[in-house]
């Protein structure tokens, strides 16, 4: 059977780095960037099954099918201001089909990237004098990175903050660039937690939901629209808390302000 036109290696990789061996940020070209997207967007990118995986990788459970295209969905880190070359930040994961053959691309390797951009999670329909809280683990931080690359994010009078909760302090990805944005805007704060930290580690230790059960961080419902994205268990236990303080769950039916991305 031939391969579907739309599966086509269509994008390819011109830089990456690599934060640690289990987190990377990839910079990929797709031959026809999209026309336009929203911060907080995702794009599906993916590699046939005949792509290589590194040696001493996990066998996979069910071997990927060589000619089939493996997919997965990421969330844009990119400005939208420039679409022709978008980032992506993620977790390798060794068992994974698609992430335990993307560790092993090189700049200049071929892959597939989805013609069309996707999602709700973005600061559409927010009022421009609300404030903005955008709590994140792990690499949920893409999407609000993004966001706050992009002009239209940082309207006049709008305070805006993000909480980045990590297991080790090597895994803050995008530190430098959040402190010095914090640094040259009084309206903009960085706090970041982690939760293995080692001896030398002098930052807060913790998971983000302290910052706001013990009230370091104070919420207003009527101003502040709070994001959450990434561990599952953090997302469901701030959508509890949050939702007992008086937050409302935004739908495209009935608008909230408190907006949530459940990734996996």
């Amino acid at each position: 059977m031939s391969e579907r036109k739309s599966d086509t290696l269509n994008a390819t990789l011109v830089e990456r780095k690599e934060l640690t061996p289990e987190l990377l940020q990839l910079f990929i070209r797709p031959d026809a960037p999209p026309a336009k997207f929203i911060p907080g967007q995702y794009v599906a990118i993916g590699l046939p099954g005949s792509a290589p995986r590194p040696p001493g990788f996990p066998e996979e459970e069910i071997p990927a099918e060589p000619g089939k295209m493996i997919k997965l969905a990421y969330s844009i880190g990119s400005s939208p201001d420039d679409p022709s070359v978008l980032e992506f930040y993620l977790a390798v994961l060794p068992q994974g089909a698609l992430t335990s053959r993307i560790v092993s691309l090189k700049p200049g390797d071929r892959l597939f990237m989805a013609p069309k951009v996707t999602g709700t999670f973005t600061l559409e329909g927010v009022p421009e004098d609300h404030n903005l809280m955008l709590v994140s683990t792990g690499t949920g931080i893409a999407p609000y990175i993004s966001m706050l690359r992009s002009k239209n994010t940082w309207t006049p009078g709008r305070k805006i903050s993000i909480v980045h909760g990590v297991r080790y302090e090597s895994d803050l990805a995008y530190k430098e660039e959040l402190s010095e944005l914090a640094n040259s805007h009084s309206s903009f704060s960085y706090y970041n937690i982690v939760s293995r930290p080692g001896a030398e580690w002098r930052g807060e230790k913790g998971y983000v939901q302290r910052y706001f059960q013990e009230e370091r961080i104070l919420l207003d419902p009527g101003r502040d629209h709070v994001y959450l994205c990434g561990n599952p268990g953090m997302i469901d236990q701030m959508e509890e808390w949050l939702l007992s303080k008086g937050y409302k769950e935004h739908s495209r039916k009935q608008p909230g302000n408190l907006h949530l991305e459940r990734y996996w």
